[in-house]
């Protein structure tokens, strides 16, 4: 990892607009550190493997990771794409089992490292666990709902045994031999006899449970609770309910030691942290700052040049120049929906997500959540035109559609044809009004004009462009991340040069997400100042105008 503020220099090219050549830009750039990275991006679920190492699920990371307990290490037992992990754990030979949220795809590793698909289309995979005779149960959660029986060598079809539960989610075997989980929708945690199908409610009255675990003793549970930020021990049989701590909202997932200790992890702020249920005190295994920063935008008149940074399990802002953060907007406890792009209007906010498939409009003094408008078709940027309409790219669709800006809101396509459009920036000054969008497939930037959808190409052969934004000086600056690079286009003549290379950036797309997965956002202040987001550390540079 680059020191914070280490630069370096980078080159910079000649302006062109319009035909006419202007001022060249600064000659090189300084790449600073805003924000220093993270080893997750997002972590889910945990389990320990009894060697002094707790096993994390990196589900947008796509990774299967190990943290060494004593020194708070992390390394990577599987990666990208293979590993994109809702929960974990163990069978009892040893092999690592994971869940696939999005491909929908259960896997195996065993012992001797071969890994394998052992079952498939299960859309919204998502929790695990084996029951003392061997038997292993997964569910469905979000793109189902579901409990199923799978053979965990694969040689057999998955059993479906319960479905309609109410979002089953983290869950695990008593020595009775029944399973005990979260009903997330209910609030409720369950006893399930998975070979009569029955269910008792053990205990209710929690926001969103979304995972428990058994003591050391297998005499009570411990569950969180993701909308209330707390770790609560429920006594069994009674039901009767206890607080142990009280932790930041957006928990998911847990896992208990031999010695009572509790390890608890949070998706929102991407860290892990053991609770001691003796006395409530909290220890930080793994620490970070930022979950997965995806789009980004800046006010043009903000001196401060303070980011808006879609952080997908949060909204946050971050100071362009302190690396401070000053405001968190976190899900699950509140309406907001996972956001990945992020624009900026005169007085709105605008948030698309693919992870729930939505559109949402926020005031933006107060942050209020206005609008929320669904999406289902692959949903990458969106922005707000001066007439108040939103204008979304539909990356799985190929399409630019324009919704009302009054409800019911209506739809009509703008354009279609595009090849994964991903990035919008909008040239509405312009004598023609129109907007810019990357091609995430075909490898094109291209602007459509908003009167009656016209295109016109006006950059070719890049490898994967995601993240756009307007340079004050006219000039395009786009995040092609198929070549790791930050590039300067000329609007008027399409031609091309190289910022800086070489950067960490560009996660490999994922089965149930759209082209552009999580897309690498580009902003740029007033000062001139570029800012990139990284997903693949979990990062935030600025590139600096050289003096």
């Amino acid at each position: 990892m680059m020191p914070r503020f280490l630069s370096r220099t980078l080159a910079a090219g000649l302006l062109m607009v319009s035909g006419q050549a202007l001022s060249a830009p600064p000659p090189a750039y300084r790449q600073e550190v805003v924000v220093a990275g993270s080893p997750f991006q997002g972590v889910h679920g945990l389990a320990l493997d009894g060697k002094g190492h707790l096993l994390a699920s990196n589900l947008l990371g796509q990774s299967v990771q190990s943290v060494d307990l004593r020194t708070g290490a992390v390394s990577t037992l599987v990666g990208p794409p293979l590993g994109g992990a809702d929960d974990v754990t163990l069978g009892p030979d040893g092999s690592l089992y994971w869940t696939g949220y999005f491909s929908g795809r259960l896997m195996r590793r065993t012992p001797d490292g071969k890994t394998r698909v052992i079952a498939k289309e299960l859309p919204g995979l998502n929790s695990l666990a084996f029951r003392r005779d061997g038997r292993f149960y997964v569910t469905q959660l979000g793109r189902g709902d579901a409990l199923w029986e799978v053979d965990p060598s694969g040689k057999k079809p998955p059993r479906q045994l319960l479905s309609g539960l109410g979002f089953l989610n983290g869950f695990e075997f008593g020595t009775d031999d029944k399973l005990y989980g979260p009903l997330l929708r209910k609030g409720q945690i369950a006893r399930i006899n998975v070979d009569t199908g029955t269910l008792e409610v053990v205990a209710e009255g929690f926001a969103m449970p979304v995972a428990v675990n058994f003591d050391a003793r297998h005499e009570h549970l411990y569950v969180v609770d993701a909308v209330r930020g707390e770790l609560v021990r429920v006594r069994l049989p009674s039901g009767e309910k206890e607080i142990v701590a009280k932790l930041p909202t957006g928990l998911d997932n847990l896992a208990v030691g031999p010695d009572d200790q509790v390890y608890v992890s949070n998706m929102v702020d991407s860290d892990i942290r053991v609770i001691n249920p003796a006395d409530g005190s909290i220890r930080p295994i793994v620490e970070a700052r930022l979950s997965v920063p995806s789009g980004l935008a800046v006010a043009p008149d903000d001196p401060d040049e303070q980011l808006y940074v879609a952080d997908v399990y949060a909204l946050r802002r971050v100071g362009g120049r302190d690396g401070k953060i000053s405001q968190t907007t976190r899900v699950l406890s509140s309406r907001m929906n996972f956001p990945m792009n992020v624009s900026l209007g005169a007085k709105h906010v605008v948030l698309s997500s693919a992870y729930l498939g939505n559109v949402q409009v926020l005031e933006r003094a107060s942050g209020e959540l206005l609008r929320t408008i669904p999406n289902t078709n692959g949903v990458q940027g969106a922005l707000e035109l001066p007439d108040g309409t939103l204008l979304v790219a539909e990356a799985t669709t190929g399409r630019l559609v324009r919704v009302d800006a009054a409800e019911p809101a209506g739809t009509t396509v703008l354009t279609e044809g595009l090849e994964g459009p991903v990035g919008l920036v909008a040239d509405t000054e312009a004598e023609e009004p129109g907007v810019y969008v990357t091609e995430v497939r075909s490898g094109r930037v291209t602007r459509v004009r908003l009167s009656d959808g016209a295109r016109r190409t006006v950059a070719r052969g890049l490898k994967a462009p995601e993240g756009i934004a307007r340079h004050p000086d006219g000039g395009l600056i786009v995040a092609e991340v198929g070549r790791k690079r930050l590039v300067r286009i000329e609007p008027a003549t399409g031609r091309t040069t190289a910022l800086a290379s070489g950067l960490r950036i560009g996660l490999p797309e994922s089965e149930g997400l759209p082209p552009g997965y999580l897309p690498t956002g580009v902003a740029v202040g007033g000062s001139g100042t570029i800012y990139l987001s990284s997903d693949v550390e979990s990062a935030l540079y600025r590139f600096v105008p050289a003096p």
